[in-house]
Order: structure tokens, then C-alpha cells, then sequence
């Protein structure tokens, strides 16, 4: 019996064909995991970018320094202690003036906001209580 050379032919050019579809699959398949990788990388910097503006203990520092020897805050007499990773700010008597301009500066910096209790003490003055992570 002998086999057509044609059938080899045909048979090597299936195989051919079948290795090309298999190829460009294969390159689609390269080319959606780099487009991924690229988010991924993306991501990774945004995150990085984040955690370094928000979990950054020596920024975090500094600038609630900053909010509190502003000269708004001398009347609300705020104090500060440290604990193992918080920043506790607490005022027994505050004006609502002084208590608006910290809460601004507070809510519009990059802080980490553990708890925060305001107690109002009559039409004019509040005591306020927040711990702030670093």
C-alpha cells in the first residue's frame, strides 16, 4: 500500500496551519497579560503613592504641628499625647470658631482618623476628642 504524497502534503500543511492559530493564540493571550501587568504596575504605583501621602508617621507629625501652633488655635487649648501609633488631640473648652478652622484643616489633610467625638457644652463652645493613626 502506499500513501499519496498529496496526503503528507495536506497533512504538513494542516499541522502548519493548526501551529499558526495556536501561535496567535498564544500571542493574544501574551498580549492581554501584558496589558494586565501594565494596570497591575499602575495600580501598585497609585498605591504606593497613596500609602506614602496617608502612613508616613513623620508627615503626619509635622503637619498636625503645623495646624496647631496656627495662631486660630491658641483659644481652644488643645493638647496632645502620643500612644503607641495614635496622636490623641483633646480640648476641654473650645470656641466654635477656633473648633471650625481645626475640623477644616483636620478633614482636608491626609490623616488617618481612628475615632472622633465632639461634645457640645452650650451655644458657643464644644469638647472635642480625636485620635489620629501615624
Amino acid at each position: 500500500m502506499k500513501i499519496n504524497p498529496l496526503y503528507i502534503a495536506l497533512l504538513l500543511v494542516m499541522a502548519l496551519l493548526f501551529s499558526v492559530y495556536q501561535l496567535d493564540i498564544a500571542k493574544q493571550q501574551l498580549r492581554d497579560s501584558k496589558i494586565s501587568l501594565l494596570k497591575v504596575e499602575e495600580m501598585a504605583q497609585e498605591i504606593d503613592a497613596l500609602k506614602q501621602a496617608w502612613d508616613n508617621p513623620k508627615v503626619t507629625s509635622s503637619a498636625l504641628n503645623r495646624i496647631l501652633k496656627s495662631p486660630q488655635l491658641k483659644s481652644a487649648n488643645i493638647q496632645k499625647t502620643k500612644k503607641r501609633g495614635l496622636i490623641i488631640l483633646s480640648s476641654k473648652k473650645a470656641n466654635l470658631k477656633a473648633t471650625n478652622y481645626f475640623f477644616v484643616k483636620l478633614f482636608n489633610g491626609a490623616f488617618i482618623l481612628q475615632t472622633f467625638n465632639v461634645k457640645r457644652l452650650d451655644d458657643e463652645t464644644v469638647s472635642f476628642s480625636v485620635e489620629i493613626k501615624t
